[in-house]
């Protein structure tokens, strides 16, 4: 009988220990300093965050299944999910690219090692400016992580 009565408690526990357990580590300079060159190139990098990118271009939208949205600008986006790879490096700064045309920049916070990207801003993506939507009401940084 107690444990029918704990059985939401158990499952809500559960869940967030799976959810936790998906997560991707933060890529920090630690961890890029005690990494190999060979290494550190073959990573698979992720956003700790969803980023949506607006065109600053208004098009008319002409097909249903196009990367629109009913505004007629272009979307595109990148998530959690999205693998990334070093695309450049220097000391304290990494361009990632993740496809679509889309390369970033991280750099690395001085208060804890970990490289992070502006979550707005505009960015050229293949020769057409777009916002950065996600993150300008909250003003945090968008962090690096690795995994596989």
């Amino acid at each position: 009988m107690r444990l029918m009565r704990n059985l939401p408690l158990l499952v809500l526990t559960v869940f967030a220990l799976a959810g936790c357990a998906a997560q991707y580590p933060m890529f920090t300079e630690v961890y890029r300093k005690n990494a190999g060159e060979q290494d550190i190139r073959s990573l698979v990098l992720h956003v700790s965050s969803t980023l949506e990118f607006r065109s600053l271009r208004e098009l008319d939208p002409i097909v249903e299944n196009t990367p629109f949205k009913k505004s007629g600008h272009r979307f595109l986006q990148i998530d959690g999910t999205t693998p990334g790879r070093i695309l450049a490096q220097r000391d304290g700064w990494l361009s990632v690219d993740f496809g679509q045309g889309i390369a970033l920049t991280f750099t690395r916070r001085d208060s804890d090692g970990v490289y992070a990207t502006a979550g707005w801003g505009t960015i050229t993506i293949g020769g057409e400016r777009y916002d950065i939507m996600a993150g300008i009401m909250s003003g945090k940084d968008v962090e690096l992580r690795f995994g596989h």
